[in-house]
């Protein structure tokens, strides 16, 4: 069970359907009107494929989702300042949002093995709505970006370590070159690295397959 929370345009769930790895279900989250019909084709023919269009969160309510243009992969529920590269997020459409303790309560999930957050700075947010699913050891492994969306969202690495390490006992790894994992055995302040990085989180009991390498902070 796997669920594809920030699909966008679903590169990552057609990557995993063609890859050929077996899957009991993939849910693909993509709040974007703009996006939903390239998904719903996506989802087309496949049954172990489910499109819920909404934004998670930790609560459920409406909010604006900023944009730059249609499609893009910098949408977010935060008004980002990109104008030193070049873009102005001034566009935006009102989105629903629900919570991942709700879409799992939806669909009767009572397992997630793979947990990929895309969120654009709400990462945490969304973390914050799966309350039951962490502290029932529903989520076996998640992995969220952390970069200069974090900024804008006035979110940090210590946020995440406290939620998931500190509370429910998950072990952090930083992805680096080479198929490789970075385990973070302590929290320090040279985590917080705000030009882009990507965290898998493993719930206890759960190992990763990739060489792993030990962080000196």
């Amino acid at each position: 069970m796997i669920i594809d929370a920030g699909a966008n345009r679903g590169d990552y769930t057609r990557a995993v359907v063609d890859s050929g790895v077996k899957i009991g279900k993939l849910i693909m989250i993509e709040p974007a009107p703009s996006l939903r019909g390239a998904l719903q084709e996506l989802v087309k023919g496949n049954r172990k494929l489910v499109l819920e269009p909404t934004a998670v969160g930790s609560t459920e309510s409406r909010l604006p989702l900023f944009f730059d243009e249609a499609g893009t992969g910098l949408a977010s529920l935060y008004q980002r300042d990109v104008s030193h590269v070049g873009r102005s997020m001034e566009q935006s459409v009102s989105v629903p949002v629900t919570t991942l303790d709700q879409i799992a309560k939806k669909h009767g999930i009572n397992r997630i093995d793979y947990l990929k957050l895309d969120l654009e700075g709400h990462e945490l947010e969304a973390l914050k709505g799966a309350r039951r699913l962490l502290s029932e050891q529903r989520i076996k492994a998640l992995s969220f970006e952390f970069g200069g969306c974090n900024i804008d969202s006035r979110t940090f690495v210590k946020d995440f370590w406290h939620l998931l390490v500190r509370d429910h006992r998950f072990t952090f790894y930083r992805l680096v070159p080479g198929r490789r994992l970075l385990r973070l055995d302590r929290y320090s302040e040279s985590l917080e690295r705000f030009n882009w990085q990507n965290i898998l989180a493993c719930a206890p009991g759960i190992t990763p397959q990739w060489q792993i390498v030990r962080y000196r902070a």
